[in-house]
């Protein structure tokens, strides 16, 4: 009896001992991980801030903007000016004779936006984010941009600028090009599309 409760008493020592030399930082036993609380365990690593569409800040970081003849984005014909502001979609805007233009948030590439009698009749984009439905945009050439659309027309705007307008209606879908590339894309209420391309002014 009495050797018993000393080979006992030594194997407690010899435990306390062994858990005593572990060296500081030393990966935790198949025992004591599963004694671990699960609260414990690490939680999963956090999702990035989307600071622009697509993640990340910039330019780069968008992701591709549907356009088409009645607007781009969330710049769609016949929204109001004042919903626009409340946005935070619109700044800038400078009123000449009821025409209010001005610039579009960063997070759509600063697109120029127009409204008359306070609501959007005209959006004009230079961004590479702006794609029609068959992938036609900025950096296409002026040639796929006239396949994807053949019932368009061939317009002349200032300095001698190439366009080729689609008509949808009421509302145009133009392709602006220099040389063979397509440079901007405006869309909007179709006299409002012509002006601003033929004649450089709003609304």
């Amino acid at each position: 009896m009495t050797a018993a409760l000393a080979l006992s008493v030594l194997a407690g020592c010899s435990d306390d001992e062994e858990k005593a030399a572990a060296p500081p930082g030393a990966a935790p036993s198949a025992s004591e991980q599963q004694e671990a609380p699960a609260s414990e365990a690490p939680s999963a690593a956090p999702k990035a801030d989307r600071t622009a569409p697509g993640g990340g800040s910039g330019a780069d970081a968008f992701l591709p903007f549907g356009v088409s003849a009645t607007g781009f984005g969330p710049y769609q014909v016949a929204e109001t000016q004042a919903d626009m502001l409340d946005s935070e979609l619109v700044e800038g805007l400078a009123d000449t004779a009821g025409c209010a233009a001005g610039t579009g948030s960063v997070l759509y590439g600063s697109p120029k936006v127009f409204f008359a009698q306070g609501k959007l009749v005209l959006v004009r984009t230079a961004s590479a984010s702006a794609r029609t439905a068959s992938g036609v945009g900025v950096g296409s050439t002026l040639a796929e941009a006239q396949a994807a659309f053949p019932a368009g027309q061939a317009l002349t705007g200032t300095a001698g600028a190439q366009g080729w307008q689609v008509a949808d209606g009421a509302n145009a879908l133009l392709f602006e090009a220099t040389g063979d590339r397509v440079t901007a894309v405006s869309s909007g209420v179709t006299t409002s599309v012509e002006k601003n391309f033929t004649t450089g002014s709003g609304c």
